[in-house]
C-alpha cells in the first residue's frame, strides 16, 4: 500500500470514529434529562444544517419546553427543521400551529408566511384536488393583510397570482371536460359560470365562449321537441355574443364552423315556430 492510500485510509477511519462517537453522544443526549444541553445541541445542529438531528432533539424538547422561556424557539425551530428536511406538509402544519399558539411572537410573521409557503410547495397539479392551493392563498392573504409593509408582500402577491391561475386552469378544464365527455348541458352551464367567476381570465375567454356555442347546439339537437326552440335561440344569442366579442378572430375554421351552427339554429327556430 503506497503512502497516498495509507493517508486516505487513515482519514476515512478517523472520520468513521468521529461519526460513531457523535452518533453515540446524540443518542445519549436524547435519553438524558439535561434539557439545556439538548436545546443547545438542537440549535447547533440546526445552524449546521443537520436537520435530522435537530428534529429529534427539538421534538424531544417540545413537551418539556411548554411554558418555559424558550418554548417559542423550540416550536419555531422545530418547524424550521421540518422545512429544512423537506417535509413541507408537516412544516406547514407546525408553522400554522405556531401562529395560533404564539400570535404575538417575534417569529409570528415568518411563521405565517412559511405556513402559506409550505402549502404552496405541496399544492398539486391543477387537475387534482386544490384544497391546499386554496388554503395557501388564504394564508398568504392573511399575511398581506396583517403585515402590509413586510418585504415579503411582493413575493406573497406573486405566488397568489400563480395559485389563482392554477385554480382558473382547473375550473376551465373541468368545464371543458363536460363537453369532451358529451355532457353538453353541464358544459354549457359550467363554462358560463367560469366566465362569470373569472371575468379577467382573458386567455381562456375565446375557448370558453366557443365551446358554449358548440355545447348549446349539441344540447339543443338532443332535446325533446318542446324544448328545442328556446335552446336553439340560446345558441343564436351565444353565437352573436361570441361574434361581437371576437370579430377580428383569424381562425377561419372556427369561424366557418360557428357560422354553420348559427345558420342551422336559425333555420331550426323558423321551422319550430
Amino acid at each position: 500500500m503506497n503512502r497516498a492510500c495509507r493517508v486516505i485510509s487513515l482519514f476515512l477511519l478517523t472520520l468513521m470514529f468521529f461519526s460513531c462517537s457523535s452518533t453515540r453522544q446524540h443518542k445519549k443526549l436524547l435519553k438524558s434529562d439535561d434539557h439545556e444541553a439538548k436545546y443547545e445541541a438542537a440549535m447547533k445542529a440546526y445552524e449546521k444544517g443537520d436537520y435530522s438531528s435537530a428534529l429529534q432533539l427539538f421534538e424531544n424538547l417540545l413537551l418539556y419546553a411548554r411554558g418555559r422561556e424558550y418554548s417559542e424557539k423550540v416550536n419555531f425551530y422545530y418547524a424550521k427543521s421540518l422545512l429544512g428536511s423537506g417535509d413541507n406538509y408537516s412544516a406547514g402544519f407546525q408553522f400554522e400551529s405556531f401562529v395560533k399558539w404564539f400570535p404575538y411572537s417575534e417569529y409570528a410573521e415568518e411563521a405565517l408566511f412559511q405556513s402559506a409557503y409550505c402549502k404552496y410547495m405541496e399544492s398539486p397539479d391543477y387537475m387534482l384536488d386544490q384544497t391546499l392551493t386554496k388554503e395557501s392563498m388564504d394564508d398568504f392573504q392573511s399575511y398581506v393583510e396583517r403585515y402590509p409593509k413586510s418585504e415579503r408582500v411582493a413575493q406573497a402577491n406573486k405566488i397568489m397570482d400563480e395559485l389563482r391561475n392554477k385554480l382558473i386552469k382547473k375550473d376551465y378544464y373541468t368545464a371543458y371536460n363536460y363537453y369532451k365527455t358529451g355532457e353538453y348541458q353541464a358544459a354549457q352551464t359550467s363554462l358560463k359560470n367560469f366566465l362569470n367567476d373569472y371575468p379577467d381570465a382573458t386567455s381562456y375567454r375565446e375557448n370558453a365562449m366557443y365551446y358554449i356555442v358548440l355545447a348549446g347546439y349539441e344540447y339543443a339537437k338532443k332535446s325533446v321537441e318542446d324544448k328545442q326552440k328556446e335552446r336553439y335561440e340560446s345558441v343564436i344569442m351565444d353565437y352573436e355574443r361570441y361574434e361581437v366579442t371576437f370579430s377580428n378572430l383569424k381562425n377561419d375554421v372556427r369561424k366557418k364552423e360557428l357560422e354553420k351552427i348559427y345558420a342551422d339554429s336559425k333555420s331550426k327556430c323558423d321551422l319550430l315556430k
